[in-house]
């Protein structure tokens, strides 16, 4: 609420008292004067006033002020005059509309009112001295004028500061209640702030009063952290929080003496009575007159966990590092400053941890080039590690060796570095170079000059001052060379006796035979190392797939050789080798005998093979036409039979007789297909360019002969030609096209092809019929061209099962093929060639 309002409530205040007063006084004058000017000037300010209420009631406020205290002016001197003094009681409500003038209007029309009242009131003053005026009671001087204007002006001034004052201070308490709002609002604004932080905070909080050490409030976060509910929180002391009470009395301590607790680890309980690490913060608050402590509690377990882990792979990776027998640094990328040397590295290369403190890789000579490193480097940057990656490094002593690197790419304190593990293969590369020039040596060659290639290469390379590999016979009594050097050159092959020598000895043994004497001495060898003074000896069996020796490897040394760590390995490998060639030797010689005989033994079986099938083929073919004749004198019986018996017949009689009839019938074609079998066994194959078009319309047109109401859709594509046999293409044709329209009889649509199918590897022609008939399972496949096998049923479909393994055999005399494809219900297909002659 403004000065505004309540200046306008007052000045209605005003107008009321004036609107009640005024009629009462307008009486009391009437009483007593009846009616006169001034009844008149009281009637005339009433019923302006009522004027006046109705603009005020209309909206124009600040005019009904102007009004009232001009109004009020006027009626006052109206009054004056008409009691013919300025000491009359009029004189008062001019002074009170000087004083409305100070409040209601602004400072400006204050003045004009308090110098129109002086005015009037002078002019009053001077008519009522110069008689102008109804004479009254008792006179006034120029004095009282004076005292009133002295009096107004002290009124227009008192008022007009008062009113300043007032309003000064109005608006200071306007100014203040209004930053109270503000203030109110933004305290509000960050209590809900700090609410909706208190609650959403993900850290455990508690506000409790430490004067009653009652919890005020706590949020989700504690819930869910100590397990305890607000509602069984709030109002109370707090339960036990501290597992460590020492630890608790050091708390309130601090807080009692700094008022604060920062970053303090602590031991909390919870609800269920379980410890965890934590992390606590806690300030003192002032609430007014009250005190409050403010906790944030935060879960560290993970945290403590972690960084136990950490110090425990720390830990351990320290001990890897320093304990590992490979040379392990720590490099900076940018410039290959070492961070960490391992002490494994004296033992690679030589450089001991104090010669790579504070230094660059460069800096202490390790790098043998500088494009070298950078190669390293930058292959690292590339691939992120490296796996056995293979440089030269100088040694302390400044020998350049070859060495294989694993890194990866490791940050410490935000810096790229590289972890290295160094391993010096400067011995492993002889050893490699040394088997690889043995392997050079032998690898190329077979037999005498491979044995005499291994022994000049094992000797090289273990430094024997002579190397010898020997046969042993089977009775293991004598031993001939196979390849011998001594000094450096090859010696003749001789045969030794074995007995009572070191030889005999070795081949006794499961592993190697080592003998090593402190002086130099004849030993009991084979010659010419039985002729020089030796101090070593080492001899290794060869043996068979059974274990049994059948040859030695032997070296020897005129003084103790080097105890190198490759020398067992070397001499094993060569000994593997070796008894493998021997091995091999051995197979050659028992295969080149086995194949002086081999030969003559395949013309004996072959020979006996053909005579066995030439007597299989004419057995087959005269048990078949012998059956022939007392077939067809079963035949003539059974219709003698018939016949003679015709009118004394059952109806089971005809049945018998039918039955024999029709097995006479299959026996009679099953003795015809074995003599056609038979037949394409024997005689010479007359082949010739034939045309397998003409052939096949020759076959169709027999079985629509027999078949004259079929109709049968038949492709036959023009001009097939195939070098072969015609009688026996003829053959061929009949059965598989007789066989696709023989299982095509129940197929409504039947459909049959003959066609080219491409070229065999030979680059004869390939030929396909298909059908679209019953087909046949695959599973069965394996029988289809055998002889006597059928797979359908024979009151499904006649034949033999004799038709197909016919073709093949065709096909197979022809030096071709045939091969068959079905499946049931949706037809089959063959497809065959005759071969090349072998003679064009």
């Amino acid at each position: 609420m403004n000065l505004q309002h309540y200046q306008e409530r007052s000045l209605l205040a005003l107008m009321v008292c004036i609107s009640v007063a005024g009629p009462l006084v307008t009486l009391g004058v009437y009483l007593r004067e009846g009616i006169s000017l001034l009844t008149w000037a009281g009637l005339a300010l009433t019923l302006m006033t009522y004027a006046l209420l109705a603009i005020y009631a209309i909206g124009p406020r600040r005019l009904a002020a102007h009004a009232l205290v001009y109004m009020l002016i006027a009626c006052s001197a109206v009054a004056i005059a008409a009691q013919g003094t300025v000491r009359s009681m009029a004189s008062l409500v001019m002074l009170a509309a000087v004083v409305g003038a100070g409040v209601f209007l602004s400072r400006a029309h204050m003045m004009v009112c308090a110098g129109l009242a002086i005015v009037l009131l002078g002019l009053l003053n001077l008519a009522e001295n110069s008689g102008l005026l109804p004479p009254p009671q008792y006179r006034t001087g120029w004095a009282v004028w004076i005292t009133q204007s002295v009096v107004l002006v002290s009124l227009a001034i008192t008022v007009n500061l008062g009113r300043r004052r007032l309003i000064d201070a109005y608006r200071a308490q306007n100014l203040t209640l209004e930053h109270a709002r503000e203030v109110e609002q933004l305290l509000r604004l960050s209590q809900s702030r700090f609410q909706a932080l208190f609650r959403s905070t993900p850290a455990a909080c508690l506000v409790q009063s430490l004067d009653t050490r009652d919890v005020i409030d706590v949020n989700e976060a504690f819930e869910d952290l100590f397990g305890h509910k607000r509602e069984a929180l709030a109002g109370k002391p707090p339960p036990r929080l501290w597992a460590d009470d020492l630890l608790h009395s050091q708390f309130r301590r601090m807080i009692d003496g700094d008022g604060r607790v920062s970053n303090m680890l602590v031991q909390a309980v919870r609800h269920d009575g379980s410890v965890f690490d934590a992390r606590l913060y806690a300030e003192v608050a002032d609430n007014g007159s009250e005190k409050l402590l403010i906790a944030v509690v935060f879960d560290v377990s993970a945290e403590t966990a972690s960084r136990h882990e950490l110090e425990k792979s720390r830990e351990r990776f320290s001990k890897a590092f320093n304990f590992s027998p490979l040379g392990m640094t720590i490099t900076r990328m940018r410039d290959g400053m070492f961070v960490e040397v391992n002490p494994a590295n004296e033992r690679v290369l030589g450089w001991t941890q104090a010669d790579f403190a504070g230094k660059t890789s460069v800096q202490a000579n390790v790098w043998v080039t500088l494009a070298d490193r950078q190669n390293y480097v930058d292959t690292l940057r590339r691939e992120g590690r490296l796996q056995a990656y293979e440089t030269r490094m100088r040694t302390k002593t400044g020998v350049i060796v070859p060495v294989r690197v694993w890194a990866e790419i490791i940050e410490i304190d935000g810096e790229p570095c590289a972890l290295s593990f160094t391993l010096n293969v400067a011995d492993e590369k002889r050893r490699e170079a040394m088997l690889l020039n043995v392997a050079e040596g032998v690898s190329g060659e077979t037999g005498d000059a491979f044995f005499r290639s291994l022994t000049l290469h094992l000797a090289d390379a273990i430094g024997a001052d002579g190397v010898m590999v020997g046969e042993v016979d089977p009775q293991h009594q004598e031993l001939t060379t196979l390849a011998m050097v001594w000094h450096g050159q090859l010696q003749p092959n001789v045969t030794h006796r074995l007995r009572e020598t070191l030889c005999e000895q070795a081949l006794q043994q499961r592993g190697t035979l080592r003998i090593e004497s402190p002086t130099p001495a004849h030993l009991p060898l084979v010659p010419p190392f039985r002729d020089s003074e030796l101090q070593a000896f080492l001899g290794l069996p060869l043996r068979d797939a059974q274990g049994h020796p059948v040859g030695l490897l032997t070296a020897v040394w005129r003084q103790p050789p080097q105890q190198a760590p490759h020398l067992d390995a070397l001499l094993t490998i060569f000994a593997s080798r070796c008894d493998a060639e021997l091995l091999r030797s051995h197979s050659d010689r028992e295969v080149r005998k086995l194949q002086e005989t081999l030969e003559q033994r395949v013309a004996d079986r072959t020979e006996q093979l053909q005579y066995l099938n030439r007597e299989l083929d004419a057995f087959a073919y005269s048990v078949s036409h012998d059956l022939k004749s007392p077939l067809r004198s079963i035949d003539g019986f059974t219709h003698l039979l018939r016949e003679q018996m015709a009118e004394r017949l059952l109806q089971d009689d005809r049945l018998l007789l039918e039955r024999i009839e029709f097995s006479i019938l299959r026996m009679n074609r099953l003795i015809n297909d074995l003599l056609a079998l038979a037949r394409v066994s024997q005689g010479t194959l007359q082949r010739m360019n034939t045309n397998l078009s003409e052939l096949a319309h020759d076959v169709l047109r027999q079985e629509r002969h027999r078949d004259p109401t079929r109709q049968v859709s038949v492709t036959i594509e023009k001009d097939l030609l195939a070098d072969c046999d015609p009688r026996m293409a003829q053959i061929v044709l009949e059965n598989l096209m007789g066989n696709a329209w023989k299982y095509t009889r129940h197929t409504p649509d039947a459909r049959i092809t003959f066609t080219r199918a491409g070229r065999a590897e030979d680059g004869s022609p390939v030929f396909r019929v298909t059908d679209n008939g019953a087909g046949f399972d695959m599973t069965r496949s394996d029988r289809l061209f055998k002889p006597f096998n059928r797979l359908h049923a024979s009151n499904e479909f006649e034949g033999t099962g004799i038709g197909l393994a016919t073709v093949r055999r065709i096909l197979e005399r022809h030096g071709g093929y045939i091969r068959g494809e079905g499946a049931v219900g949706q037809g089959a297909r063959f497809e065959f060639a005759f071969g090349r002659d072998p003679a064009r």
